[in-house]
């Protein structure tokens, strides 16, 4: 199973919240599942560093077209397996902001499951795009940012039934419990 880690890149970002990313990305790899992200620092590559210490596949969807450029926008490296980069040719490869949604969209697309955790407007570019392709999603409670009210108010609001089945669970282990079955 392809388990995508999306949630905050940057801004303030509790130690706690820290250790249960990297816990997600421990248990994702110990129940041998990859784990896909965004290439990006932040929550979703803690959880990339935690699969890592346990020899888990770890895939990054970067929003740079190779690797050199990667590194020269301070993208992190350590624990990948794999970075996918976004076409040379992609015809809005001068916009960052539009390389960043191209990431998302490539990245989700290619998952059989998601956990947020925490997470601003990219996280909810995420979550929008694996609720409207029907992907399971769990939610770290507790983990802040969109978790904490946004995700709930959307879904109250949207009317919209894909098929996707969202999880609220506030201990990590537990959340991909649930989210694996």
């Amino acid at each position: 199973m392809k388990i995508g880690v999306y949630g905050s890149a940057a801004g303030i970002m509790n130690d706690e919240i820290k250790v249960k990313a990297k816990e997600i990305g421990r248990e994702i790899a110990r129940k041998g599942h990859t784990i896909i992200t965004g290439g990006c620092p932040g929550l979703p590559h803690e959880a990339i560093l935690g699969a890592y210490e346990y020899g888990g596949k770890c895939i990054g969807y970067s929003p740079a077209v190779d690797l050199s450029s990667h590194k020269q926008s301070n993208y992190p490296t350590e624990g990948f397996s794999e970075l996918i980069f976004v076409p040379k040719n992609y015809k809005h490869i001068d916009n960052p902001l539009v390389c960043k949604k191209y990431r998302n969209v490539s990245s989700v697309a290619s998952i059989d499951a998601a956990v947020i955790i925490s997470g601003r407007i990219g996280s909810m570019n995420e979550f929008t795009i694996a609720y409207d392709l029907g992907v399971n999603i769990g939610i770290l409670e507790g983990s802040g940012g969109i978790s904490n009210r946004a995700i709930k108010v959307l879904l109250t609001d949207i009317d919209k039934e894909t098929g996707s089945k969202v999880i609220y669970e506030k201990d990590p282990i537990i959340l991909l419990e649930k989210l694996i079955k």
